[in-house]
C-alpha cells in the first residue's frame, strides 16, 4: 500500500502553472515565517485533517480559489489547506463543520459526487448515507481529490483502487481501531477494504501526536468506510485545550469574585 494519495507517475510529472500558490488561499504568502494558528473549532463542530497529494491542491483550491469557496459555501465547512515542509510531498486540508448527523448524503461509485454521474454521463451505482455537515465536506472534498487525479491523469477513477489517509490524535484512533481491532475489522468486511492504522513514518507534516489511518479499495466502499471511520473519530474528539483553559479561567475568575463579596 502506497504511503502517499494516488501519486502521478513519474514520468508525467503534474504541473499546475495556472493555479494560485495554497498559502495565498487565505490572503496569506508562503513568506511568512510562522504558519498561522489552528482554526478554533466552536462548540458542536468537529475537525478533520484530511491529506492530499501536493500535486493535486491545485486542483483542489481551484482558480483564484473558487473550488474551495464553492466546496465551503455548499457545505457550510471552514476549509484551510495548511503549511507544509517544502520537501513535503502531502498538504493537509483541515474540515470543521457542525458534528450532529443531520444530512443524507449520496454517495457514488463514480470520482464525482453530483449524482454518482461522470463527465461523460455514466451513472454510477448509488448510496445514501447519514452525516454530519462536517462529514459531507469531508467526503466532498475527498470526491474533488478523486476528480483532480482523474483529470489530471487523464482516465476515471471508477473501478480503480484509490486510497483515502486522516490525520488524528493518537487518543481518538483507538475508537478505530476498537478493543481487539475489533472495529477495524467489521470496517474491513463489510466494505471489503484494506485500512491500517500508522503509528510510526508518518508524513512530514503530520503533528507530534497524530496517527494516520489509511483505507484503499474501490471509489465507493472508500467514501463508505469514510464515512464510518470519520463517525468514530467524530465520536471521539480530543479536548480543545484553549477552550478548557478559558473555562478554567471563567470558573477561577468566577470564585474570586464569589470571596470578594463574601
Amino acid at each position: 500500500m502506497g504511503s502517499t494519495f494516488l501519486s502521478p507517475p513519474s514520468k508525467r510529472p503534474i504541473q499546475y502553472t495556472t493555479m494560485p500558490d495554497p498559502s495565498f488561499v487565505h490572503g496569506s504568502s508562503n513568506k511568512r515565517s510562522k504558519p498561522p494558528p489552528p482554526l478554533p473549532v466552536p462548540p458542536g463542530h468537529v475537525s478533520f485533517r484530511l491529506l492530499c497529494h501536493a500535486s493535486r491542491i491545485g486542483g483542489v483550491i481551484g482558480k483564484s480559489g473558487n473550488i474551495i469557496k464553492q466546496l465551503q459555501q455548499l457545505t457550510g465547512a471552514k476549509i484551510r489547506i495548511e503549511d507544509a515542509p517544502a520537501d513535503s510531498p502531502d498538504r493537509v486540508i483541515t474540515i470543521i463543520a457542525q458534528n450532529a448527523i443531520v444530512l443524507k448524503l449520496s454517495v457514488s461509485s463514480e470520482n464525482g459526487g453530483s449524482g454518482g454521474r461522470a463527465s461523460d454521463g455514466t451513472v454510477g451505482e448509488q448510496e445514501e448515507l447519514d452525516v454530519s455537515k462536517a462529514q459531507e465536506a469531508l467526503v466532498r472534498v475527498f470526491e474533488r481529490i478523486l476528480e483532480v487525479a482523474a483529470e489530471s491523469d487523464g482516465i476515471r477513477v471508477a473501478g480503480g483502487v484509490v486510497s483515502c489517509r486522516l490525520l488524528a490524535e493518537a487518543k481518538q484512533m483507538g475508537s478505530v481501531i476498537g478493543k481487539g481491532g475489533k472495529v477495524v475489522e467489521k470496517i474491513r468486511k463489510d466494505y471489503g477494504v484494506k485500512i491500517r492504522v500508522l503509528i510510526d513514518k508518518l508524513p512530514v507534516c503530520a503533528g507530534p501526536t497524530e496517527e494516520m489511518v489509511e483505507i484503499e479499495g474501490d471509489v465507493l466502499a472508500v467514501k463508505k468506510a469514510l464515512v464510518v471511520v470519520s463517525r468514530c473519530l467524530q465520536d471521539c474528539q480530543p479536548v480543545d485545550k484553549t477552550r478548557m483553559r478559558a473555562v478554567n479561567l471563567l470558573r477561577q475568575f468566577l470564585k474570586n469574585l464569589h470571596l470578594e463579596y463574601m
